[in-house]
């Protein structure tokens, strides 16, 4: 008796281990897995979206809402005001807004844009309302006067108009904040003294051992692999969970073919010399009716929303359009 509980103990310790060793070796294969599916999902989404860019259709125009965000009288008003404030402040100031789903990630939908234009000093702002997202670039002398910093305290300003619906004067907001900024000579160089470390921008002075420029930021894709590290399916402890559940039904199944089985049936004590069958019958006992309400369909769907910072004071800082213009950049989702 106790030498078979002692084999019983060693079996469930040799389970235990093999579900251990197993769930581990998943894990280790779920991250390693996930870990190159993200980089190349960002890859092919970089490589096979579509140049939806919008055409410029006039060098005097500065409102291009594809989204049909605005009335034909705020257009009006908001193409007067790009103008006067941007010659005031010595820049182009543009506004963008699509619903496409096909479109480029927000900041070469605006770069592309902006390829089409000879070089000169501008700022846009986009709307990106199928991904609820806003853009900003800076070029030219934009981009040091309206860096990353700014650009984050623009969207503080605007991002409750655009929720509420307030596109006009959110756009407003945008339209008066980037010429004072023209104006305003403090943190000039506010993003060229940084380096970037992960998602921590540091001075080069507090941490001398960071090599990477922010121009050198692989920034291409950044807002699809920031959805896909979010996503549940590639959370560590979710893998880790599944890892534990998979291996134990799969170490379940071994320990339950591995023990011992009852093969000895009734025919195998049943005398067929002796034994026959001598009578039959059916007798009735009772008869029973079980009743259960039916379920009601009380199921339910909602839906939340999840504000993401602006990223470009976490070392995200700008880049480089395909035609060789560099610009300040920020961006977020509402």
């Amino acid at each position: 008796m106790v030498a078979t509980k002692r084999n019983i103990l060693k079996k469930i310790a040799g389970h235990s281990i093999s579900l251990l060793c197993f769930s581990l070796l998943l894990t280790i294969i779920n991250v390693s897995i996930n870990h190159n599916l993200i980089d190349n999902y960002t890859v092919a989404y970089a490589s096979s979206a579509e140049n939806t860019t919008t055409k410029v259709d006039s060098s005097d125009r500065r409102v291009y809402d594809e989204a049909e965000l605005l009335n034909i009288y705020e257009i009006e008003e908001l193409e007067s005001m790009c103008h006067d404030y941007g010659e005031k402040a010595g820049i182009e100031i543009y506004i963008l807004t699509h619903n496409d789903k096909n479109a480029t990630y927000p900041e070469k939908y605006i770069e592309d844009f902006e390829d089409q234009l000879p070089v000169e000093d501008r700022v846009y702002f986009l709307y990106d309302v199928y991904n609820n997202e806003i853009f900003m670039e800076g070029y030219g002398l934009a981009e040091t006067y309206i860096h990353s910093k700014r650009i984050d305290i623009i969207f503080d300003n605007v991002a409750d108009y655009l929720r509420g619906g307030y596109y006009y004067d959110a756009f407003k907001t945008y339209i008066r904040m980037s010429a004072d900024y023209m104006a305003d000579e403090s943190e000039l160089n506010y993003d060229h003294d940084y380096v970037y470390d992960n998602y921590n921008s540091i001075p080069y002075d507090n941490e001398p051992e960071h090599k990477y420029t922010y121009h050198e930021y692989d920034y291409d894709g950044h807002y699809r692999r920031e959805d896909l590290k979010n996503n549940l399916l590639f959370n560590f402890w979710f893998q880790l969970i599944a890892a534990f559940a998979v291996g134990g039904i799969v170490v379940g199944i071994m320990a339950y073919h591995s023990s011992g089985r009852m093969t000895a049936g009734a025919k195998d004590y049943l005398d067929r010399s002796r034994g026959g069958l001598i009578g039959r019958r059916d007798q009735y006992i009772k008869s029973s009716v079980i009743r259960w309400r039916k379920p009601q369909d009380t199921s339910s769907s909602g839906g939340g929303s999840g504000r993401r910072g602006g990223f470009n004071a976490g070392g995200f800082r700008g880049g480089v359009s395909g035609g060789g213009r560099s610009h300040s950049s920020g961006g977020r989702k509402l």
